[in-house]
């Protein structure tokens, strides 16, 4: 269901002018172009489903490059909420938010100020804490990523040389063998003519 202000924003979008969507409609041709009504009543006029439409295609057009924070917001289901601790990070970063605002708040309830101020600073500290350790906790698991990324590279790179390296020396005894068994049968060959038994 459209809101009023994506209905408003589709009615100002309806009232510019029609221009080509594409550059290689010929001006005599309808192909391509948008018919908008002259005048804001006859909107409306129009069917709520027409409404929804206008809307979410100049929804859509104005957000074409980059993501709504509607749209991010869509997408977050009750049943995240529940699995949250899960994420990767989440529970060290939680963890340190709580000690940190409750070791704060408490600091600053010692220090004189009543309890709203000390629980606000409490609340304050708790999150830019555990914002700071799941930030950094995301960072080293990055670069422990790229680390592990790496060590996979150099391995992948040294087992292929030493296959290589295999290969090289299976055609080097293969050479040799042919080559010994060649010089074998030339022998015997060289022999076996003047020998009479």
């Amino acid at each position: 269901m459209a809101s009023s202000s994506d209905l408003n924003s589709g009615r100002t979008w309806l009232s510019q002018p029609a221009t080509p969507s594409s550059p290689q409609s010929s001006p005599g041709s309808t192909a391509g172009t948008t018919t908008t009504p002259s005048s804001v009543e006859s909107l409306d006029n129009l069917p709520k489903t027409t409404l929804e439409k206008v809307a979410a295609q100049q929804h859509s057009q104005s957000h074409r490059n980059g993501v709504s924070l509607t749209e991010v917001v869509q997408t977050i289901k009750p049943k995240d909420f529940l699995s949250v601790h899960k994420a990767p990070c989440s529970r060290q970063g939680f963890l340190t938010g709580i000690g940190a605002g409750a070791g704060i708040g408490a600091i600053r309830w010692i220090m004189g100020l009543p309890v709203p101020k000390a629980a606000n600073w409490a609340v304050g500290t708790g999150a830019a804490a555990a914002l700071a350790q799941y930030e950094f906790c995301q960072w080293r698991r990055r670069q422990e990523r790229e680390k592990m990324k790496r060590v996979v590279e150099v391995y992948d790179r040294k087992q292929a040389e030493m296959k290589a390296k295999e290969e090289q020396q299976k055609k080097r005894r293969e050479e040799e063998e042919r080559l010994r068994r060649d010089k074998e049968e030339e022998e015997r060959t060289r022999r076996s003519w003047y020998r009479f038994w």
